[in-house]
């Protein structure tokens, strides 16, 4: 029987793009940023991730997250 050995992937939370009405306590060390509506959210979240090389992901609430990893 061969060995196989788990291959577990992590990432690190850059940053989080959220709007005024979004509450976060305690960020951390994670960059909060608040946007002033959608279209910057989201054009925040884009210039962000690309400049990190980032992957995006988009919560059921509207807060984008900014991944690395």
């Amino acid at each position: 029987m061969a060995n196989e050995s788990a291959q577990t992937q992590t990432s690190i939370l850059i940053a989080a793009v959220m709007l005024p009405h979004h509450k976060v306590p305690g960020s951390g060390q994670t960059l909060v940023i608040e946007a002033k509506d959608e279209e910057e959210q989201k054009k925040l979240t884009t210039e962000i991730a690309k400049a990190i090389k980032g992957d995006v992901t988009r919560l059921s609430n509207g807060i984008y997250l900014i991944l690395r990893g």
